[in-house]
């Protein structure tokens, strides 16, 4: 993963699939992000990735084409707001962490999770009593709890295979 994820930052070759403009621009924003990743344990850096971020559309002058910015503002997430506001900050109060300290990996994955009951083993706020998804999926880890801690055997069998030639 780590070093992996370095290599496709510094090997990838944007120019293959996006036009030139775009492909250096998001370069840019991949070697500031990259900056900022290196300085998150000083206060050093500012937020110039972020209004590289934000780079908006721009008319080119004396002509009909339109260079395509980055992304609009409604593309910030809260994790990347903290990232360049409040990172550094954290990084200085709670330096006996690493920057791994504050992953949200595990709240993503129970996210993850909720949805997959959901849209597998829900009722969709729908069905005959109208239950609400939210009570639905309660429930289900509520009974899933109970069975883990409780050491209660599910008394239905497997299915057996059977194979036909």
């Amino acid at each position: 993963m780590g070093d992996d994820k370095l290599n496709v930052l510094k090997n990838f070759n944007l120019n293959r699939i996006l036009l030139s403009s775009k492909a250096r621009k998001i370069w840019e924003l991949w070697n500031m992000f990259y900056q900022l990743y290196l300085n998150l344990k000083s206060k050093d850096y500012n937020e110039d990735w972020l209004e590289l971020f934000l780079t908006s559309d721009r008319a080119i002058p004396n002509s009909t084409r339109i260079e395509k910015g980055l992304y609009k503002l409604s593309a910030i997430t809260l994790y990347i707001y903290v990232l360049v506001y409040h990172m550094a900050e954290f990084m200085e109060k709670y330096n006996r962490w690493s920057v791994k300290a504050f992953s949200c990996a595990s709240v993503e994955k129970k996210n993850h999770q909720q949805v997959t009951n959901f849209f597998r083993q829900t009722l969709k706020d729908g069905g005959s009593k109208k239950k609400l998804a939210i009570i639905e999926i309660f429930k289900y880890k509520n009974r899933a709890l109970f069975y883990l801690f409780d050491n209660v055997e599910i008394s239905i069998s497997k299915p057996k295979k059977v194979n036909i030639f």
